[in-house]
């Protein structure tokens, strides 16, 4: 059975890299990884400008009440 592990763990790096070498990413789905990428770039600096603002926010009542 651990022969059977090793040798998927050991074949599968290869499969991978004929696969990308031979077949490729179309077109369509390269610019869909650019899209999503995008996206999730706006959504996390969506999240870090909320962050900041309750920072800022937190830091100003902090002023405030001294």
């Amino acid at each position: 059975m651990y022969k059977l592990i090793a040798i998927l763990v050991a074949v599968i790096p290869i499969i991978l890299f004929l696969r990308t070498i031979f077949i490729g990413r179309s077109k369509v789905m390269s610019q869909a990884a650019a899209k999503l990428k995008k996206q999730i770039d706006y959504l996390a600096w969506g999240i870090l400008f909320i962050v900041g603002c309750a920072l800022a926010y937190a830091v100003g009542r902090l002023i405030f009440s001294m």
